[in-house]
């Protein structure tokens, strides 16, 4: 017959048992099982880790892709898939068609670089510098994709004389040496097939017929600037007086009256104001008060002002002289 104390033992004995049986199937039976299920669970974590940095690397192709396409449909310069040499230089004789003396283009062969192609052309002759710079700012800045390379300018003066009127007159002239490209040849394409959730996809067209620029007019280079670039800062010479107007450095300061000058001149007189145009440049000052003249001149690039005054003492001896000659013709 058991007591209490014999079922305390038998009951601690069976549980004693029954932990050491667990123990070991868990830690010796089992234990290959849960390396196992160990790993199956790290490859799991691997594998959502993996489609984490896939779905990142996915968000991030697809703002690149939005970007190049877009990129793509607004491009500036357009590329096409071939440029012939006679449709280049036509294209290139249309933009001389004023302000060129001469323009002389000779083709030197097409060159394959990576992912597209260059057709280059050597052009020479002679023009005005406003008809150049117009014409570098067109190839430059207008759609088809032209470039100029290896640009050399050269002063030209060229003087004649009129054989009624004796004057001179200058023409400025710049000539010019340069390299034309014309790129053509790459990849026109991004992307031919549609996705596979059939959302439409714009297509991206190698050519596009407009010929005006797509960019606001603030970004591009001013097509006429206040001050040419190609032009010259100094001449060689003085240019000449073309239009006849007073040379103040010639001409003799006789008066000055109701605010206008006078000189006098192998001609006669010539009375001029402030602002008026004379030759090389204007009439900045006329100052009755301090008997002062002054003109600003531009001498073939070189800024000066010239200051007349007048003079008492020979300007009453012009006087003496000019009455002396009016007595003398009397008497006779």
């Amino acid at each position: 017959m058991f007591n209490v104390g014999s079922n305390q033992i038998l009951l601690l004995t069976c549980l004693a048992l029954l932990i050491a049986s667990g123990t070991y199937l868990t830690y010796f039976r089992q234990q290959n099982t849960l390396n196992a299920l160990e790993q199956e669970i790290e490859a799991k974590r691997e594998e959502q880790e993996n489609i984490r940095t896939l779905q990142a690397n996915l968000t991030k192709a697809r703002a690149t892709l939005d970007t190049l396409r877009q990129r793509w449909r607004t491009r500036y310069k357009i590329i096409p898939e071939t440029v012939s040499s006679p449709a280049a230089v036509n294209y290139l004789t249309e933009l001389t068609q004023t302000g060129f003396k001469t323009f002389n283009v000779t083709s030197e062969g097409v060159e394959k670089r990576n992912g597209y192609s260059v057709r280059t052309f050597s052009a020479e002759g002679e023009a005005s510098f406003k008809s150049l710079y117009r014409f570098v700012w067109t190839v430059e800045n207008s759609r088809p994709f032209y470039r100029i390379r290896d640009l050399s300018l050269s002063y030209l003066e060229k003087r004649t004389q009129d054989e009624e009127t004796n004057r001179t007159t200058m023409e400025v002239l710049v000539s010019f040496q340069m390299n034309v490209q014309a790129v053509f040849g790459a990849v026109d394409k991004i992307e031919q097939n549609r996705p596979s959730d059939e959302r439409e996809v714009e297509g991206l067209p190698v050519v596009q017929t407009s010929t005006s620029p797509p960019l606001p007019s603030r970004v591009l280079p001013d097509p006429a600037p206040e001050r040419n670039p190609f032009y010259p800062l100094v001449f060689e010479q003085i240019p000449p007086n073309e239009y006849g107007r007073l040379n103040v450095e010639s001409a003799t300061l006789v008066s000055i009256v109701d605010g206008r000058a006078v000189f006098e001149t192998g001609d006669g007189f010539e009375r001029v104001a402030e602002g008026d145009r004379v030759y090389l440049g204007r009439i900045v000052e006329v100052n009755a008060t301090k008997g002062r003249v002054v003109a600003r001149l531009n001498k073939g690039g070189v800024v000066e002002k010239v200051e007349l005054t007048l003079d008492a003492d020979s300007l009453l001896q012009r006087l003496r002289n000019r009455e002396g000659q009016n007595s003398g013709g009397q008497q006779e």
